[in-house]
């Protein structure tokens, strides 16, 4: 035997060989007596480690027993006392067989706790051990237990917090052998949660537990699903927070409402003061949201400046005067330190459970379509879902699908429409409009695709190939009818960027077009937004020599003095003031003829319809007019077809169609 132990004499890790019969070491290296807090082998040898053993320990080595019979080794944490001085290490236990024919247990020291914190602090205290007798009462705690917490722990049902449980465990035990579950426990001092591996001691008729305290693990998880749960900003639930919240509680749920509000004005917050003044809006937004929801139901940042409220419908009388309360709340100005006041606006869209769906995340939609149509009626309102809501963003997400697929095929055509000089009853040329017919949704209308898209950057590429087939057109009836035709093209916002007047003049160079023969119409809106660029743009295209021109008039917000410091050289009268039948629109069509010649301005009057339309036009002195009238929007084919002579430009009551001929 001691050639055998010599074998271990030089390692430097501490090494024992224990008899747990006897309850003694009965071989130990030089490198255990540090930790044993022993002076010499032989008095490590000689001392009696039974004598404050206890039930657990001895029930927790004897299960060890059982598994070096069986060739197995045990790799945990263990707690030791060497003259009351408590130590903790990572021990490896497997079986040693004795010249008499026992196993005893060689003990080989890993790492003590000092060296090995860090994975300490993941691993808990493994060799936790309580024993209860049958009835479920406490008969021991080893020392390492009693060390953590103390000796205040009586019985299995005190340790579960639940009588009914303790009797299922240990009725489990009988019956299985053993039970293994992760629990929340009391142990008389304070609330763990602990990994449980229970073994019923049949020959004793006793329930030991062996515990892994993983209540650091736990603490870790449910930090990161806090952390995944909650908005690090407001302290909010996020998105996924509220949508679990709800999901778990959904089969007992209450009726409820569910409000998405969507901040009007803070992005100009965020361009005007930066992002650090835009977050503490933020936060001081959700205060009020919470004071407003209070215990009333849930709140949730849902992403941006957008938040999520979820009420039981108990909790107030109508949905409406609920979010009008809110609105009302969230127009009360906001006091930043660094910026003094601020005032904001709220769109909120409503859908309820389960009325308009049973589901969160078409609650989600159907509130966001909501919101959506309340901030085209104007915004700081509120409006509730209607499936029609749901019936229009399928269409709108169609049309989109089937939009790309048609700049990708150029699937569109020109269609022109004349422009008349009411001054020679000629021709002075044609306003080109898209038109697009989809095999699948028929006819679209250009409202209708326009602002799509606009929305998307499609008019971009849309908006490069209508100004090049329009060159190509006048170009063509520019050769074949030996006539100076004025081609105008609507432009949209998004188009008004550095590369435009370079394209354009590419365009011209290509088809060997005059400048003058190409007019660009814009909106109101889009010449002022965004005013010193567009400016720029504007004036690069005069430059060209292009005319520009101000179309819609009389439906935007523009400032007089802004217009006349842009290079426009003609104003469209937009058709509600020429179509209109009451005195306020005839005040605005002679209005908008002497400003034009006070700022010696061309003016064109669009949409019109009738003789007696055109009439008081000319008696106003109107330069040009177009519509149905005078001809309605046609393809290049049907214009030349109708082979008309140009001397003749304003038709008869029996006749629908300026001419164009040599």
């Amino acid at each position: 035997m001691n050639h055998t132990f010599s074998l271990f004499e030089h390692l430097q890790s501490a090494i024992w060989i224990f008899d747990i019969q006897q309850k003694k070491i009965i071989w130990a290296n030089k490198a255990s007596l540090p930790l044993w807090e022993a002076a010499t082998l032989d008095e490590l040898t000689s001392r009696d480690l039974g004598a404050d053993m206890s039930q657990a320990v001895n029930a927790t080595l004897e299960g060890y027993q059982q598994h070096f019979a069986i060739g197995e080794a045990i790799k945990t944490w263990w707690y030791f006392s060497p003259n009351n001085i408590m130590k903790k290490a990572l021990c490896h236990f497997s079986g040693f067989p004795l010249v008499d024919g026992r196993t005893a247990m060689l003990v080989e020291v890993i790492a003590e706790e000092s060296s090995l914190r860090r994975e300490l602090a993941f691993s808990g205290c493994s060799n936790l051990a309580l024993l209860f007798s049958a009835d479920g009462e406490l008969i021991s705690s080893n020392n390492a237990f009693n060390h953590s917490f103390g000796f205040q722990l009586h019985d299995l049902a005190n340790f579960f917090g639940d009588i009914s449980l303790a009797k299922d465990w240990i009725t489990e035990a009988r019956k299985h052998g053993t039970v293994r579950h992760k629990k929340l426990c009391w142990t008389g001092r304070s609330h763990h949660w602990f990994d449980i591996d229970g073994k019923w001691l049949q020959d004793k008729g006793q329930l030991l537990l062996s515990l892994v305290n993983i209540s650091v693990e736990k603490e870790q998880l449910h930090k990161a699903k806090y952390n995944a749960e909650h908005d690090y900003l407001t302290g909010l639930l996020n998105r996924r927070g509220i949508t679990n919240a709800i999901i778990e509680n959904q089969h007992s749920q209450q009726p409820y409402c569910l409000f998405f509000l969507d901040v009007d004005g803070f992005k100009l917050v965020n361009d005007t003061y930066g992002h650090a003044i835009g977050d503490k809006l933020l936060r001081a937004i959700a205060i009020r949201l919470q004071e407003s929801v209070k215990f009333k139901g849930l709140l949730a940042r849902f992403g941006g400046d957008e938040f999520i409220i979820q009420v039981e419908q108990r909790h107030f009388e109508e949905t409406t005067r609920f979010a009008k309360q809110i609105i009302t709340t969230l127009n009360r100005p906001f006091h930043l330190k660094e910026v003094g006041e601020l005032s904001i606006g709220c769109s909120i869209g409503t859908a309820n459970f389960p009325e308009d769906a049973n589901d969160i995340e078409t609650l989600v939609t159907q509130a966001d379509m909501a919101m959506h149509r309340a901030k085209l009626r104007g915004r700081n309102r509120s409006h509730h879902f209607s499936p029609d809501m749901a019936d229009a963003l399928y269409r709108k997400m169609t049309l989109r699908h089937h939009l790309t697929l048609a700049l990708e095929a150029n699937s569109f055509e020109l269609y022109y429409q004349p422009i008349v000089d009411l001054n020679n009853h000629k021709l002075k040329g044609f306003e080109a409009l898209i038109r697009w017919h989809d095999e699948e949704l028929g006819q679209v209308s250009p409202t209708e695709f326009i602002p799509l898209a606009e929305e998307t950057g499609q008019i971009v590429p849309l908006g490069k190939w209508i100004l090049k087939t329009a060159c190509q057109q006048l170009a063509s009836w520019h050769n074949k009818y030996d006539h100076t035709f004025i081609m105008s093209v609507n432009l949209s916002r998004a188009q008004l960027q550095t590369s435009l007047a370079p394209m354009i003049e590419t365009l011209i160079r290509q088809y060997n077009i005059n400048p003058a023969q190409l007019a660009l119409e814009l909106t109101e809106s889009a010449m002022l937004q965004e005013y010193d660029e567009a400016k720029q743009c504007l004036e690069d295209l005069a430059t060209l020599g292009l005319e520009l021109y101000l179309d819609d008039f009389g439906t935007g917000y523009s400032s007089l003095s802004q217009l006349q410091d842009l290079p426009i050289s003609t104003v469209k009268l937009d058709q509600s003031f020429v179509q209109g039948e009451h005195k306020g629109s005839q005040a605005i069509i002679e209005a908008t003829r002497a400003i034009c010649e006070k700022l010696d301005l061309k003016v064109v009057a669009e949409g019109v319809e009738t003789i007696s339309q055109l009439k008081y036009l000319q008696n106003c002195k109107y330069d040009f007019c177009q519509g149905f009238y005078l001809g309605k929007p046609m393809p290049p084919n049907e214009i030349e077809e109708r082979n008309f002579s140009l001397l003749n430009a304003i038709p008869d009551r029996n006749t629908q169609m300026i001419t164009i001929s040599r």
